[in-house]
């Protein structure tokens, strides 16, 4: 009865609690994968098709692409379907939502490796587990494999402190099998596990012991990837993996963009950095450099996948910065966190930051479930199964600029035997430079507001297609895309060059006359 309240452990527990409930809420109340995820959906199923051998190519939108992508959570989702009673669609909604889950616990030992104590970390657990940035795009569709990219990558670095602190064969071990799952995870956690590594041997590492680990720990990630990577280069050599680094811009102007606030994301966040400050504060008098350095270096060599990564030093910034003010709100000098969470003042703080942030985290919630195929888009794909013979082209006019983030334009291909022409996904695989030109192009054919539009696009160019898809927007939306579809559906149906054969009240399908 006289026991103190553990407030260490109640923070992390809050962390859990409503981390699971925010990456579960999505799935639940769609039934339907995230976002994206078709491509993804493909490459399992050929993978299983081919008997667990890695095919040459995915059959994903009949486009050629390598299948040279990182394949081990394609191994863990196809061997789920097939071990248990759930489809493959069941696993790419539930598993990435699981997988990161994990990562808050995996987070939490690396935090607790690197800060101070148990109160920060577990602060520092809160900050991150309903941070958006830590779960939106991991618990989509296409987080079957960014998930278990960044479980493997926390749990790697989580091992490879302890390796540089204390050497034992255990950790030496560790830390090359969870750097090799990193590897044949996703390419972006590849890289930053690099990173990572890297920096954690030149703050922890240096001397003898630690450049032996390194070296040992490198040759055994190679060793235990080789199988993948050593039958890649034999089919394709280096060609994916520079094609698809293309698609990362590093122009200044980009890197002044990350500088700014574009969204309700970006200013929902300011409490974070906030916090994150006065950590920076903390780390400077202590002449302590390593978050800062990961974060600068996170964006610096990937602007494109940079903000998950540098949220991992924000959020243990923000953990010390948050433990810190709780100390000034309560007028305490103690060094002991349990004696500063006991003042009311301090508890007060932190469950209303805590409180926030579930808001916040709601919030993306809420744009995740409408970020998905709906039961009315999964009929029209249904009608054109029964109905369309296999092989077709079509058009695909949704409104939205960035194909990645369509479920439309990544799903259509996946469940139908058609080509969409107008698909970006798996493409930055095989364009090169070519990417961010025929990028440009697929927005601009989304801006197509009438017959002529679509017609000259399609010959400028030479895209050669027999079905144009037009989503119909809700009518509350008053959009320049909503009114750009309503104009383009009444352009067609109005046009001699094409038969309505399907319509419903959110999708038209047109065939082009030939």
């Amino acid at each position: 009865m006289n026991r103190k309240l553990d407030w260490s452990a109640l923070y992390l527990f809050t962390a859990l609690l409503f981390g699971v409930v925010v990456r579960f809420v999505p799935a639940v109340s769609n039934g339907f994968p995230l976002n994206d995820g078709g491509m993804f959906y493909t490459m399992i199923r050929d993978l299983q098709a081919n008997h667990y051998l890695l095919p040459q190519f995915t059959s994903y939108n009949f486009a050629d692409i390598p299948f040279a992508y990182p394949p081990l959570g394609f191994y863990i989702a196809a061997s789920f379907s097939s071990l248990l009673p759930v489809s493959d669609l069941q696993t790419l909604l539930w598993l990435p939502a699981l997988v990161n889950t994990l990562s808050i616990l995996a987070f939490y030992k690396l935090a607790g490796q690197i800060l101070p104590s148990r109160m920060s970390a577990a602060l520092a657990a809160l900050v991150y587990a309903l941070s958006s940035r830590a779960f939106v795009w991991q618990v989509m569709g296409g987080g079957i494999t960014r998930a278990f990219g960044m479980l493997f990558l926390l749990l790697m670095l989580w091992q490879t402190v302890q390796l540089f602190r204390e050497y034992t064969h255990k950790k030496l071990a560790l830390t090359i099998l969870f750097g090799a799952c990193t590897v044949l995870s996703h390419p972006q956690t590849a890289l930053h596990a690099a990173l990572g590594g890297a920096l954690i041997f030149l703050f922890y590492g240096r001397n003898k012991r630690g450049i032996i680990s390194a070296l040992i720990v490198g040759a055994g990630v190679a060793l235990l990837t080789a199988p993948w990577w050593l039958t890649i280069f034999l089919r394709y050599g280096l060609d994916p993996f520079l094609s698809a680094g293309q698609t990362s811009q590093r122009t200044l102007e980009y890197y002044l963009a990350l500088l700014t606030f574009s969204g309700l994301g970006d200013y929902l966040f300011i409490p974070t950095l906030l916090f994150a400050l006065i950590g920076i504060w903390i780390i400077f008098k202590r002449r302590e450099f390593f978050l800062v350095t990961w974060v600068l270096l996170a964006y610096l060599i990937d602007p494109r996948g940079g903000d998950g990564i540098a949220l991992l030093a924000l959020s243990m910034l923000a953990g010390m910065g948050l433990l810190k003010l709780s100390a000034w709100i309560s007028r305490s000098n103690s060094d002991q966190p349990e004696g500063v969470m006991m003042k009311r003042a301090s508890q007060i703080l932190v469950f209303g930051v805590a409180f926030y942030f579930i808001l916040t985290a709601s919030i993306s919630d809420f744009q995740l479930i409408n970020t998905s195929l709906k039961p009315e888009d999964i009929k029209m794909i249904g009608w054109v199964n029964s109905n369309v013979k296999d092989g077709k082209t079509f058009l695909l006019s949704t409104g939205r600029e960035f194909s990645m983030s369509d479920p439309m334009q990544e799903w259509f291909p996946a469940l139908t035997k058609q080509h969409s022409a107008t698909t970006l996904q798996g493409l930055e695989w095989t364009l090169s430079e070519k990417f961010f030109p025929w990028y440009e192009q697929l927005v601009a054919f989304q801006h197509c507001a009438d017959v002529n539009c679509v017609s000259l696009w399609s010959k400028n160019n030479n895209v050669d297609y027999d079905y144009l898809l037009v989503t119909i927007p809700l009518k509350e939306d008053k959009s320049g895309f909503g009114k750009s579809l309503r104009s383009l559906a009444l352009s067609t149906r109005s046009s001699n060059l094409y038969d309505l054969v399907y319509e419903s009240e959110n999708a038209l399908v047109f065939e082009l006359k030939k």
